[in-house]
């Protein structure tokens, strides 16, 4: 099996990356126009991992010095795409002098609530009932 490969997305990424969002619970479902723009924005940290195929993605927006984590979605769980991608952009955000990566889930996302605490992400605090099914956002920080 070939290596996972992580890049830069490019406008030719977005209908994959729009297909793999509306396949996968708990994505932001960006749309495609507005997945499209977010590729040549210059505060954009928006990496693809692929293996012949597209395998996941991240987008994140740099704010100052901190990287916001907006959309992480990978097409099969446990697969070690999401800790690549993750990988990958703290080495991005780093390079862009950022401090922490910030990012929310929701507290019925147990799954990416261990992902992410696995990872070394602090909880900072909570939204209650932020989402449409009434669970909490909880935000999370991780330290670079």
């Amino acid at each position: 099996m070939s290596a996972l490969a992580v890049r830069p997305a490019t406008a030719g990424d977005v209908s994959a990356t729009f297909a793999l969002a509306q396949a996968r619970p708990y994505t932001a479902k960006w749309t495609a126009a507005a997945l499209a723009a977010e590729v040549s924005r210059s505060d954009s940290l928006f990496l693809v991992a692929e293996r012949g195929e597209m395998r996941g993605y991240v987008l994140a927006r740099v704010v100052e010095r901190d990287c916001r984590l907006l959309d992480l979605a990978t097409a099969s769980d446990g697969g070690g795409c999401g800790r690549t991608l993750l990988s990958a952009l703290m080495l991005a955000a780093k390079a862009r002098d950022c401090r922490k990566v910030s990012l929310e889930a929701s507290a019925a996302n147990e799954r990416a609530l261990a992902f992410y605490a696995k990872a070394g992400a602090k909880v900072v605090g909570r939204r209650p009932k932020f989402y449409y099914d009434g669970s909490d956002a909880v935000l999370m920080d991780l330290d670079l």
